[in-house]
């Protein structure tokens, strides 16, 4: 399940080629599967019955906050040198876009 496409993912990385190709594909599985998480039940729209992205109905926010936790985990593989979020939480830039999206009251 990804939010992104592939090509949307090394675009925003700035890749070239396809060497880093499932190296990225996994983080973006990652990434996708955080903001899913985040979202919780907010998220349900996003997908028809066998659970398969509807790619027309995910919300820019959601691609963009993918793509930042894309980036984290691309270039920030081995740790958070710069303190961007604390453990067990989402980078507060990948937060802020999806905050809005989010019923907390929803388990």
């Amino acid at each position: 399940m990804m939010f992104i496409t592939l090509e949307e993912a090394k675009l925003h990385l700035r890749v070239d080629g396809d060497s880093d190709d499932s190296d990225i594909t996994l983080k973006t599985h990652a990434a996708s599967g955080s903001v899913r998480r985040y979202l919780k039940s907010a998220a349900d729209p996003y997908f028809d019955e066998a659970g398969e992205v509807i790619p027309d109905k995910v919300p820019f926010e959601v691609k963009a906050a993918t793509q930042l936790m894309l980036g984290y985990l691309f270039n920030q593989r081995d740790e958070d040198s710069g303190r961007e979020f604390e453990p067990g939480y989402l980078p507060r830039p990948v937060t802020a876009l999806l905050y809005p999206l989010r019923d907390p009251a929803l388990a």
